[in-house]
């Protein structure tokens, strides 16, 4: 049985011009089943259509446009509307020339109609702090960011012992 994924990238570089935090774009939808996604309007919203059990991991390519001191940026889940708790990721960007990828990932129970989106902010809007897509010759292009998901169990199959608590300390 083929279970609810996907992979959505972005092939263009976005900088935020502000220090508060934006939703990032994703313009690519390479393989996608059972999620709602839309390269157009919206493109920042994936929507879930299935309820159960998720894992989601978003890895940006990082990058400046000015060298100077290092900046961060930061990296985070949405769900509709409200940032996920201990989903924040940091990268510290050394210089013009520096360019990294960052991992940022997380398992939890989505419900049918939720809106996931991943986050940014930078430390500083004036470096030119952002994620980068590249397009190195004879290759194949650098997303700015490769973002996939799977539905691990939907959950009307799970027993109530089965289903995952959230927030449990």
């Amino acid at each position: 049985m083929l279970v609810d994924f996907c992979q959505i990238s972005s092939n263009q570089t976005q900088r935020p011009k502000t220090k508060k935090p934006i939703a990032i774009k994703l313009n690519r939808n390479d393989v996608i089943y059972g999620m709602e996604h839309s390269t157009r309007k919206n493109a920042e919203d994936i929507i879930i259509k299935t309820s159960g059990l998720y894992a989601i991991i978003a890895a940006p390519q990082v990058g400046r446009v000015k060298d100077g001191n290092p900046k961060y940026i930061d990296f985070w889940f949405r769900l509709n509307g409200q940032d996920i708790p201990n989903s924040n990721v940091r990268v510290s960007v050394k210089s013009n020339s520096s360019k990294d990828v960052v991992t940022n990932q997380t398992m939890m129970p989505f419900r049918a109609e939720d809106i996931i989106n991943v986050m940014m902010s930078v430390e500083s809007a004036s470096d030119g702090l952002g994620i980068e897509a590249l397009n190195p010759k004879g290759e194949p292009t650098v997303p700015s960011i490769i973002y996939s998901m799977h539905l691990i169990r939907e959950w009307d199959t799970m027993t109530s012992k089965e289903k995952p608590r959230v927030g449990v300390q």
